[in-house]
């Protein structure tokens, strides 16, 4: 028999868990493990649906279409709701491009596979995570992904194969935590994103929920849901954004939350009366509303700003947001649970609903952006987000196995045996154009040899690029052994790699140096370009359509300064002669600011952090050949 009582402490569990999602949003710094508050979640929804499902199979009126149809009654109107109003600001705030990926993010938010639209569209060409209004929608297609099948394979084997319903809750979840493990130095995107890899999170909550374990003591509940209080605590203060997550590092706040849910499963506790405190209770209704209203304000509000809000206008739109939830929970959401039409046909209306909903993002996917929103000179600020090297996708490594030395690319004179060799990261695919372009001239040519997150730098592994250590250790035997290549130019995104392991990358990048000159090679080190927290032809071409001045538009020189300290404490010790350098910040920045926009020649930057061919060539005209 499965009883049913009110457990408020579950709705302070989730008030926990979406104040800890949307501190971490709002200040990461403040709460470098807030976005556990996702994998809490899942666990209280997979105890919360399993207790649904056998009280149901209790009173044996289990259905699936009944199932389906709560489902659709509890996720789609808030999300409706909250995907029409953010296409509203979407259309007036957001640039072609911008809008187009919205769109596309909307259509795969309707149909429940935007984790996966979000995991295959993670590239460097995409605007940062920070900018992408429906993100956080992907954790709702893999509740719903999960649940897309579970209901029925958790009946099933309650009715036919009862014995064997726990051991495949257990082996399920194990295969899903080894899965996510074994993989998440590989693929840390797909094991992040994909349902597969958190669905032993929401399992476990499923596990808990079946009468596996017996009712704790009133002496250890006590000491159980204190217990995981502090594995949650833990998990928010020790868990950060650079840990390779979820793998067994999820278990920590996954488990935690475990320990609570039991603990209370048994009777009250002291931990339960701390979670049962209104305010608590109050938020904990209110989370999935605040969940799906919190990220696109946020969101939109830094296309607009240009990044950083501030502490005060982030403090405005978090209100804003709230106001949206606490409307759409007591004028849409509670409505509709509430209502006396539970038997209406809501498979089809949700399906006409999604239908319809997707038409009315056709118009700007087909006009690319709806364009006509804007001024010529806002267009041509937009063009620049494809100003980068027409042969990238030829003759940069974006993914994958690096190209091959003998294959790499040439620019310059066709006539002539490349002298130079640009060798680096992404920074380095529009520098070698900018290079080649001033080479022409003088009869000669440059080699690119340019890996996406692969740094010049020898025994720095890179995890998701398994491939880069090799490929850097052939690339320095193949360079020194060349005698046509006398020059190499070095370039590197040092900001990227702050949070991955930064010493140990200087320290072979410095061994680079090192090595190829003495072999002989003249070495150029291009210190760090700035890098931004906006998408720069966006922003130009919206405030553009603003009447506000481009020039105003950029990221401070001290925080630049500040982003880079310990890239130029290495550089400065590397150069050995003025033209063996170029510093960006003598050509992009001033005393104030590091520029994102030249008025003599345009956009400096095809995206947040790669120089336009526009911004190429003026630090080319610096650099020494």
């Amino acid at each position: 028999m499965v009883h049913r009582f009110i457990r408020h402490d579950i709705q302070g569990l989730r008030a926990i868990s979406v104040l800890a999602v949307v501190i971490f949003h709002a200040w990461p710094q403040l709460l470098p493990g807030g976005f556990v508050g996702v994998d809490m979640f899942f666990v209280i929804s997979g105890f919360v649906i399993t207790q649904t499902l056998l009280k149901d199979l209790d009173r044996g009126g289990f259905s699936v279409g009944a199932f389906y149809r709560r489902r659709i009654r509890r996720i789609f109107p808030a999300l409706f709701l909250v995907l029409l109003v953010t296409a509203v600001f979407a259309m007036l705030l957001l640039s072609p491009a911008s809008l187009v990926d919205f769109e596309k993010s909307t259509l795969a938010s309707l149909f429940f596979s935007s984790n996966m639209y979000f995991f295959k569209t993670s590239g460097y060409f995409e605007g940062a995570a920070s900018l992408k209004p429906l993100l956080h929608t992907w954790s709702l297609s893999v509740e719903e992904q999960f649940y897309f099948l579970y209901p029925v394979a958790f009946v099933l084997l309650q009715k036919r194969f009862p014995k064997l319903l726990i051991p495949a809750l257990l082996a399920a979840a194990a295969l899903s935590l080894v899965l996510s493990e074994s993989l998440l130095r590989q693929h840390p995107s797909a094991m992040f994103y994909l349902a597969p890899s958190r669905a032993f999170e929401l399992l476990i909550g499923a596990i808990l929920a079946c009468p596996l374990l017996p009712p704790l003591a009133p002496r250890w509940r006590n000491a159980t849901a204190l217990a995981g209080l502090a594995m949650v605590g833990g998990a928010l203060g020790l868990i950060h954004e650079q840990l390779p997550f979820p793998g067994v590092a999820a278990l920590l706040p996954c488990l935690g939350v475990a320990c609570i849910l039991y603990a209370g499963h048994g009777g009250p506790n002291t931990a339960a009366r701390m979670l049962s405190f209104w305010p608590l209770v109050l938020i904990g209704n209110l989370s999935y509303s605040l969940y799906l209203w919190h990220w696109p304000a946020l969101s939109l509000a830094r296309n607009v700003a240009g990044g950083d809000l501030g502490n005060a206008l982030t403090v405005g739109v978090l209100l804003f947001a709230t106001l949206g939830a606490i409307l759409s929970f007591k004028y849409v959401e509670q409505p509709i649970l509430r209502s006396r039409w539970q038997h209406l046909p809501y498979l089809r209306i949700g399906a006409m609903a999604m239908l319809g909903f997707s038409a009315l993002c056709l118009p700007g996917l087909l006009s690319h952006g709806v364009p006509q929103r804007f001024s010529p000179q806002s267009l041509a600020l937009f063009a620049a987000s494809a100003d980068f090297n027409p042969r990238r996708a030829q003759c940069h490594s974006d993914e994958g196995t690096p190209i091959p030395y003998a294959r790499n690319c040439l620019f310059g004179s066709p006539l002539a045996l490349p002298d130079t060799a640009v060798w680096g990261d992404s920074h380095g695919a529009e520098l070698v154009v900018a290079i080649g372009e001033r080479l022409q001239g003088q009869g000669r040519a440059v080699l690119q040899i340019t890996a996406s997150a692969c740094p010049p730098a020898l025994h720095y592994p890179v995890r998701d690029r398994p491939h880069c250590e090799a490929h850097n250790a052939h690339t320095l035997d193949a360079l020194l052994a060349d005698p046509r290549i006398r020059t190499i130019v070095l370039a590197a995104d040092f900001v990227g790699y702050r949070d991955k392991a930064l010493p140990r990358m200087l320290s072979g990048y410095r061994d680079v140096v090192e090595r190829l000159r003495s072999g002989g090679k003249r070495v150029i080190v291009v210190a760090p370009i700035p890098v931004f927290d906006f998408d720069p032809p966006a922003l130009l071409g919206i405030r553009n359509a603003w009447r506000a001045s481009p020039l105003d538009i950029g990221v401070p020189t001290a925080v630049y300064r500040s982003q880079n300290a310990q890239a130029f404490a290495l550089l400065d010790g590397l150069h050995s002669a003025e033209q063996d350098s170029l510093l960006p910040q003598h050509v992009l920045c001033d005393a104030e600011r590091c520029r994102s926009y030249s008025a003599g020649q345009g956009v400096l930057f095809f995206n947040r952090n790669h120089p336009s061919l526009v911004g190429a060539r003026v630090l080319v005209a610096a650099m020494q050949l």
